[in-house]
């Protein structure tokens, strides 16, 4: 399967919270995601069961996207752009962002996000996401 055939299944499985499904046929067991940013959802997540963890957060973060452009790098990367958004109290977001992906015997391997409007994508995570209170937070 063509890497921008295995992409196009991520996003359907996505769509349908298919979370079985994108860890046995899109995503490598050592795939590393790097979410930018200063807000829950920020970080490195590495294997699929935590990139699956952090999928599961943000489809429940009331983000839509649209304005969808998907092209192949000479060196094989997928680069896929959007434009996404959402609102939280009252107020409305959009989210110009670049993906990055990286495939290794035909599942994706290491994705790497770039957003145009960090700060807003931190505000709106820190609405959409609260954290426990101490010392529940700290429990580990």
């Amino acid at each position: 399967m063509a890497s921008t055939d295995v992409l196009m299944q991520y996003y359907g499985y996505f769509a349908q919270a298919n979370w079985e499904g994108l860890k046995r046929d899109c995503f490598t067991p050592d795939i590393v995601w790097n979410m930018p940013g200063h807000h829950p959802l920020s970080g490195r997540m590495a294997g699929a069961d935590a990139v699956v963890a952090f999928l599961q957060a943000l489809y429940g973060a009331g983000i839509t996207v649209d304005n969808v452009h998907v092209g192949e790098l000479d060196n094989g990367t997928i680069v896929e752009k959007h434009t996404g958004h959402g609102e939280v109290n009252g107020e409305q977001y959009l989210f110009p962002t670049c993906t990055s992906y990286e495939f290794r015997d035909g599942k994706i391997s290491a994705v790497q996000v770039h957003t145009a409007d960090q700060h807003g994508v931190d505000r709106y995570m820190w609405a959409q996401f609260n954290l426990k209170g101490i010392p529940a937070r700290l429990d580990q």
